[in-house]
Formats: structure tokens, sequence, C-alpha cells
């Protein structure tokens, strides 16, 4: 595999949305990406349902859930079905993750999403909200590549965003550009 790559975003997508996070999932699936996602809905059940249908292989996407089997422990946001679905048809599901049932919903979230951005080698933010955020800054704090699409991406510490332009899926995705530091003797 090509190496691991987060795809994280904003809870609530629009169907077109949804759809360009699922094409996105199957073009890096198709290129020997393994993919990384969470437990919610919006961009992490985008790309779960990739994997549902076929799109995105189901060895090459891994969900870290911050609930456990049954949906214990879940929250309004939390896309049980989908990720049992997942789970049901062999796919690789660490239930969870960010503590057990006994630590604080928020807590286990915010722990699930910095075991997302810990396992990666990059991150993909699809329409990030407050939360995907915070994993963008955790993301660019441990110098891995962030892209985002957003239509007013927010800064992630010293630097700036610079237009991708790779192709048709990724027109409109922004990566970040950390300031390099500079060189004296």
């Amino acid at each position: 595999m090509a190496g691991l790559v987060a795809i994280i975003g904003g809870r609530q997508l629009s169907p077109a949305a949804a759809a360009h996070v699922q094409a996105l999932a199957a073009q890096l699936a198709g290129r020997g990406f393994t993919l990384v996602t969470g437990c919610c809905t919006g961009a992490d059940q985008a790309v779960i349902a990739a994997a549902l249908v076929g799109t995105v292989p189901v060895e090459a996407l891994q969900v870290l859930a911050a609930f456990g089997p049954g949906g214990q422990g879940a929250c309004p946001v939390s896309a049980v079905a989908a990720v049992e679905a997942f789970a049901a048809g062999g796919g690789a599901v660490s239930w969870w993750a960010g503590g057990g049932p006994g630590v604080p919903l928020r807590a286990r979230l915010a722990g699930r999403a910095a075991q997302v951005i810990n396992s990666a080698a990059s991150v993909v933010a699809m329409h990030p909200g407050r939360g995907s955020w915070r994993a963008c800054r955790l993301a660019a704090a441990r110098g891995l590549p962030v892209v985002v699409f957003s239509a007013s991406p927010v800064s992630l510490g010293a630097g700036h965003w610079q237009p991708v332009c790779a192709g048709s899926l990724w027109s409109s995705a922004q990566r970040w550009m950390p300031r390099q530091a500079a060189f004296s003797l």
C-alpha cells in the first residue's frame, strides 16, 4: 500500500458533498492508499458508505469508532448502522477508540480523533467542522500533509493555504504549506 490517509470532515454534508467524499475515497484506494476514518455522520459515514457499496475495497479502510458494538456509548451524530454494517462485512473496526465506556463522550471523541491523526501519513478534510479543524491543527503540528475542501479554511499555524490543482476531484482543494524556518549559521 502507498500509505495511510485519514479522511475526516464535517458531520453534515449535502448529498453532492457526500458523493464527492466517496469519489475521493475510491480514487485514493484505487491508487493504493489505505484509508482511516472515524465513526460519525457526514464525511466519516460517506467514506464507510464507499466501502459498503464496493467502490472502496473493505480491506483498504480502517474505522475507529468512539463507541462499542451495538452502538453502546454512541451519540446522535454517530453513524452506528454504517459502522456495524462495515464490521459485519469484514471491515476493520477499532471499537472504543479514544477510551472505553467509562470515558466521557467528548473526551472519547477527542481521543478517537487523535488516534485517527496519529495513525495517518496525511490528512484530507472534507468541509471540516470545529472538531475536524482541531484534528487538522494536530496533523499540521505533527508535520503531516493536510488537504482541505473548505470555502474558508482556517489557519493551522505559521504558514498558508495553496491550491492543489491536481485534477477535477481535487480542483477545490487547498494544501497547508507550513512556513519554513530560516536557516542560519
